[in-house]
């Protein structure tokens, strides 16, 4: 009986530990139909990062470069960009950088999370409308 209590300790120790440290947390709120998520891996370290942005007319005047297919300097170095229906993909390395998501229903989606080293993101546009770029903001 003890070993068994002495475990179940453990086993929720470890749980905790994963959950603090491992990104195990609660869920994120749900984003809603006109919300735009993003999901990003660390290429440095594993660690994943999800967040949502709602929509935003673009301004000339916003700071934001555009991903390239190859590779661009800028705000960050953002390279292998590619648009597939709603989803954009490409790789941000930088210190303290941005991103965004431009979609078919003319809006730009600015996500607040800062960015340090290198990360693979994916962006997502709202049900009903499809990605045509993104890139990163300051």
């Amino acid at each position: 009986m003890r070993i068994r209590n002495s475990l179940t300790a453990i086993g929720a120790v470890t749980l905790l530990t994963l959950g603090t440290f491992g990104g195990l947390g609660p869920p994120a709120a749900a984003a809603g139909p006109d919300d735009a998520v993003s999901q990003s891996t660390s290429v440095d370290d594993g660690r994943t990062n999800t967040g949502t942005a709602v929509f935003a007319p673009p301004s000339s005047t916003d700071n934001a470069e555009r991903a390239s297919s190859s590779s661009e300097h800028g705000l960050a170095r953002c390279w292998n960009g590619r648009a597939s229906g709603r989803d954009f993909f490409m790789t941000c390395s930088g210190t303290g950088n941005k991103v965004y998501l431009d979609c078919t229903n003319g809006g730009r989606y600015k996500f607040g999370t800062v960015f340090y080293g290198t990360w693979n993101h994916r962006l997502t546009c709202p049900v009903g409308t499809s990605a045509v770029w993104g890139g990163s903001w300051e």
